[in-house]
């Protein structure tokens, strides 16, 4: 790997509660869009991209990505989507978040991805090999990446979510990538702050706007490298 994967958000936590019964899981995913539903006229994996696009703008001192509280959440929010970032930066293994959000907002929980943009200067011979695409060059870094996660749990109101490792999208073509400079040293190496063409590989959830009121989700999940990590949200539905 050519950096360390950018979205392997992944943690072990003492909030995740044992596993509901399969049917009460089942009917807990009600409040997700289907996997393969377009909302808002896209598929899960174009938002998958809208989301990585909007947290590759953010400069660092305003990126909801490397914000230990939930102040950046509203950074750049637009339309009837609102983007729930992973929490990076350090600690990594552990965080939570607090936001409030308008009402009648579907919510995309970024839970984790790889991201491979290109070109990448900052690894000369970074270049497909003779007779590969780039796509297909991208999007095997990116799943190799993808594919060391394990087990991933998410739960909504202290009710987990069923079969999570099951929302995995993946980019089905180049999609434009402008990452801010200020990014880099922290985020990704590849970033030039000019356009690149990039995929994705990862996993998203969409859940329909929430009822008005507190919140509460939480994110855990292992890899085949180590990682153990928990992330707990705590929103307010206007």
């Amino acid at each position: 790997m050519r950096r360390i994967s950018y979205a392997v958000l992944l943690a072990a936590g003492s909030l995740i509660i044992a596993l509901a019964p399969a049917a009460a899981q089942a009917g807990q995913n009600s409040v997700l869009y289907p996997k393969k539903s377009h909302p808002y006229g896209a598929d899960i994996a174009t938002w998958g991209e809208r989301a990585t696009q909007w947290i590759y703008r953010q400069p660092l001192d305003q990126s909801p990505l490397f914000d230990d509280t939930g102040a950046n959440c509203a950074v750049d929010q637009h339309g009837p989507v609102w983007f729930i970032a992973r929490i990076a930066g350090p600690p990594v293994f552990s965080g939570t978040r607090s936001c409030t959000i308008p009402a009648h907002k579907a919510l995309f929980l970024y839970i984790g991805a790889d991201v491979e943009d290109y070109p990448c200067p900052a690894f000369p011979g970074f270049e497909p090999p003779s007779g590969q695409s780039l796509y297909d060059f991208l999007s095997g870094i990116a799943k190799a990446g993808l594919d060391t996660v394990d087990l991933l749990e998410v739960s909504l109101d202290g009710r987990l979510l069923d079969d999570v490792l099951s929302y995995r999208y993946a980019s089905d073509d180049l999609f434009v990538l402008t990452g801010d400079p200020s990014l880099q040293p922290v985020l990704d190496p590849c970033i030039t702050g000019s356009p690149q063409q990039a995929v994705i590989d990862g996993f998203f959830m969409l859940f329909k706007p929430l009822k008005p009121g507190e919140h509460t989700i939480v994110v855990h999940g292992t890899n085949t490298i180590g990682h153990d990590k928990t992330f707990t949200y705590h929103l307010t539905i206007e």
